[in-house]
């Protein structure tokens, strides 16, 4: 009798490790999903000061349509908005500096950029 009521527990934390670990896959996998959205500068001159200011006005917008808001209540949201905003910021400032490098040797051929993280 004892050894099946020892069986039951032992299957039934089985079970829900089974399931608890599926969960943190799922999420894994979620997290992984890549975002972005794309910033049009076919109307600035980026070889200048303002092209290049309004420019990174429209990164900003950017940044926040690609990682959205989150739960100030939640510290797991919160950290994954952090990271998701560093991410987006060095995905455009790389991005931006090859453009304005070609933009001031007039060797610009783009009219967007994309501004992405996961």
């Amino acid at each position: 009798m004892k050894n099946s009521v020892l069986n039951k527990s032992l299957f039934a934390a089985a079970a829900i490790a089974v399931s608890v670990t599926g969960l943190s896959v799922s999420a894994s996998a979620q997290s992984r999903i890549t975002k972005s959205v794309e910033v049009s500068f076919a109307d600035l001159d980026l070889a200048t000061n303002a092209g290049q200011q309004i420019l990174d006005g429209r990164i900003k917008g950017a940044v926040r349509k690609v990682c959205g808001s989150y739960d100030s209540r939640n510290l797991r949201e919160m950290n994954d908005h952090g990271n998701c905003v560093q991410e987006a910021n060095l995905s455009a400032k790389q991005a931006k500096v090859s453009l304005i490098a070609q933009a001031k040797a007039g060797k610009l051929r783009k009219t967007a950029m994309v501004v992405d993280a996961k």
